[in-house]
């Protein structure tokens, strides 16, 4: 219930005298900014520039639809009016939506005032909410509008009441930061080139900015839609992060051609919150890569993972849910570079053949032992003195050639006698095939 009622009118009687004329006295109430959800304080001062005064009243309103009144204090000037203390009268009457009144008597006596010459005298600081839209501006006005009966708007001079020049103050709405950020990440992504094929995992994440008030806040569920190429990704799913300790007890996911969504609700019952202090990857988004767009190429690809609102048929917003209700988040895209990758074409050989000399004979024996026991030389073609084919270089390999060649053992197997390769044989070069 409002309540403005005053003693002034009895309080002010006491003063009554002669006015005072042709002297200024100015109030004023100071201007601020802040982000919608954030608290605001303006000062309420006066400038005497006339004779001693004896009190004051004023009323200040305010729109109720952009600011919320939440206290009102005595100035510092205020505090110690009176010879070091406070006023014998002071009547402070505060409402949240219109505004407050003030009415102060500095001595029923005369023992006290304040001083002709005072400027800058600090009456009162009103604090704010600040509700309103980001990027609109409000008043702060001084007012004869409210209490009952209405409070005027004076200073008290030699017992008269006298209307001082008054100035607002402006509270402007700004655009704050964003209460939480989605962030896709960005991704390198290796592929082989020759098949184009890849698969690889995103970790979307949630951060809240440390000046939201109320941070760190218990969110309850979010919901999310991210956007992809389908020319070059396939989106082949959407899982809950493991490491936050619980499973959501809803989390519906939506797997689209050219993205996904999901909306999910930690607890029905509110058993579990979630609170983003820092960035906090809440998903993993597994992905494949379109392989006959990829295979091939020689150079890398990039392409983007896309926030949106659209996606989904009702369209899911990407908000996060905190008191029940629904808070847009800041939107950071990612990225993917899909970078190819070619193994290094297979070098031609002749097993046996391990010096290197174009005819496998007792000379490659020779060689093998050399390298395994004399400290080499080595040949450039590892594979070609596996000569009996069992992965390894050993002295098997030299007995197997020197049988061969002088005892009619078994021939080498392929490649033999003729060139040829094997895919991923360990062979840098050979200097006798084509």
């Amino acid at each position: 219930m409002k309540s403005f009622k005053f003693l002034l009118p009895f309080a002010f009687a006491l003063l009554l005298s002669v006015p005072a004329l042709g002297q200024s006295y100015q109030m004023s109430i100071s201007s601020g900014s802040g982000a919608p959800g954030a608290s605001l304080d303006l000062q309420v001062s006066l400038d005497n520039n006339g004779d001693d005064i004896q009190g004051w009243s004023y009323g200040a309103c305010h729109d109720g639809s952009a600011l919320s009144l939440t206290a009102v204090v005595d100035g510092s000037t205020t505090e110690v009016v009176k010879n070091g203390s406070p006023p014998d009268f002071n009547q402070v009457n505060v409402d949240a939506a219109e505004g407050f009144t003030v009415g102060v008597v500095i001595c029923f006596t005369g023992c006290a005032n304040l001083a002709a010459g005072t400027t800058g005298a600090e009456l009162n600081v009103a604090s704010y909410d600040l509700i309103g839209a980001p990027g609109t501006s409000t008043n702060v006005d001084f007012c004869n509008t409210l209490g009952s009966p209405t409070v005027e708007t004076i200073v008290v001079v030699g017992g008269a009441s006298i209307t001082p020049d008054t100035t607002g103050g402006t509270v402007e709405l700004v655009a704050g930061p964003p209460p939480f950020a989605y962030g896709a990440g960005d991704y390198d992504v290796d592929y082989d080139g020759n098949s184009g094929e890849v698969s690889f995992t995103a970790s979307p994440s949630i951060t809240e900015n440390p000046d939201n008030p109320g941070f760190p806040s218990s969110t309850q569920g979010f919901s999310m839609g991210l956007q992809h190429d389908d020319s070059l990704l396939t989106i082949d799913s959407v899982d809950w992060n493991s490491d936050l300790g619980f499973d959501p007890d809803f989390a519906g996911v939506n797997l689209l051609a050219n993205g996904w969504t999901i909306g999910v609700v930690y607890s029905f019952t509110g058993a579990n919150t979630l609170a983003f202090e820092t960035e906090t990857a809440v998903l993993s988004a597994g992905y494949s890569s379109v392989a006959s767009a990829l295979a091939g190429l020689l150079d890398p690809t990039d392409t983007a993972l896309t926030w949106t609102d659209s996606l989904g048929s009702p369209p899911v917003a990407n908000v996060v849910v905190v008191g029940g209700g629904s808070i847009e988040a800041e939107l950071t895209n990612g990225s993917v570079s899909l970078f190819p990758q070619y193994a290094p074409p297979d070098v031609p050989f002749i097993r046996g053949n391990c010096n290197g000399d174009d005819t496998v004979d007792i000379a490659d024996g020779i060689w093998i032992l050399n390298d395994l026991f004399q400290g080499g030389p080595t040949g450039t073609c590892l594979v070609a003195c596996d000569a009996n084919d069992d992965s390894l270089m050993d002295a098997a390999d030299a007995i197997f050639v020197i049988s061969y060649r002088l005892l009619s053992g078994p021939a080498p197997s392929a490649p033999w006698p003729d060139c040829g390769t094997i895919e991923g044989a360990e062979c840098e070069a050979t200097s006798y095939c084509p």
